[in-house]
C-alpha cells in the first residue's frame, strides 16, 4: 500500500465513521416496523389496487428509513463487491429459484401446519397484474435484500456475531415479519432467509441473492 493509498483510507475513515451498534439496530428496527401499518391494514383489504398500494407505500417507506436515518446511508454506501467469479454468481442465482421452483416447500409446511393466514393476496389482473409482476416484484427483492441482508449483516457484524449467529438471528426475523402468513408461511420464509444470506455472505454481493428473490418471487406469483 502506497502512502497515497493511506492517506486515502485515513481520509475515508474520518469522514464516513462506523456509526454505534445501537444506531445501526434501532435503523434495522425501525426500518421493519415501517411496513407494519402497511401490513396491517393489508388484512382487510379483499381488492388488489389498494392491498397493492399499501404493499408498495410499506416496502417504499421502509427503503426511506435508510435513506434517512445516517446510520442507514453509511450502510448503503458500503460497497458490496462480489467475491466470486461471475459464473458461480449466476449458479447462485439459479440454484436458489430452482430450488424454491421445484421443491413445493410452501405445500409441505401448509399441509404439515393447515392454520389459515390471517391475510391473503388478492392476484390483480390485466394492467396491474404487468406492473406488480414486473415493478412490483421488483421493489419487494430491493426492499427485502436491503433491510434482512445488507443492513441486518451490518447491524450484526457491529455487534461482533459471527456468521451462522448472523444467518440463524436474520432467517429468525425474515420468517417473523412474514406473520401474517401463519406458520407455515413464516418457516418457508425463514428458510429463504436462511439461504439468502448464505449466498450473500458468499458471494459478498446483494445483486445475486436480489435477482434470486425476483424470480423466486416470480415463479411464486406468475
Amino acid at each position: 500500500m502506497t502512502d497515497i493509498d493511506i492517506l486515502l483510507q485515513g481520509q475515508r475513515l474520518r469522514t464516513d465513521p462506523i456509526p454505534r451498534s445501537q444506531r445501526l439496530a434501532f435503523c434495522f428496527v425501525l426500518a421493519m416496523l415501517a411496513m407494519l401499518p402497511a401490513q396491517l391494514y393489508r388484512l382487510g383489504q379483499t381488492e388488489a389496487l389498494p392491498w397493492l398500494l399499501a404493499d408498495y407505500a410499506g416496502r417504499i417507506a421502509a427503503i426511506a428509513v435508510i435513506l434517512i436515518l445516517p446510520a442507514g446511508r453509511w450502510c448503503l454506501r458500503q460497497r458490496d463487491d462480489l467475491k466470486v467469479g461471475t459464473l458461480e454468481a449466476v449458479l447462485w442465482i439459479v440454484g436458489i429459484a430452482l430450488l424454491f421452483r421445484l421443491a413445493p416447500i410452501d405445500s409441505y409446511l401448509f399441509a404439515a401446519f393447515p392454520q389459515l393466514p390471517l391475510g391473503n393476496y388478492p392476484a390483480p389482473r390485466g394492467v396491474l397484474y404487468a406492473f406488480d409482476i414486473t415493478l412490483g416484484l421488483a421493489l419487494v427483492a430491493l426492499h427485502e435484500e436491503l433491510v434482512f441482508r445488507k443492513l441486518g449483516a451490518q447491524v450484526f457484524a457491529a455487534l461482533g456475531w459471527g456468521t451462522w449467529r448472523t444467518v440463524l438471528v436474520t432467517s429468525l426475523l425474515f420468517g417473523l415479519y412474514h406473520w401474517w402468513r401463519a406458520p407455515a408461511g413464516m418457516i418457508a420464509a425463514g428458510l429463504y432467509g436462511v439461504v439468502a444470506m448464505m449466498c450473500y455472505r458468499r458471494t459478498g454481493s446483494l445483486w445475486p441473492v436480489g435477482f434470486a428473490h425476483y424470480l423466486v418471487d416470480y415463479f411464486a406469483f406468475a
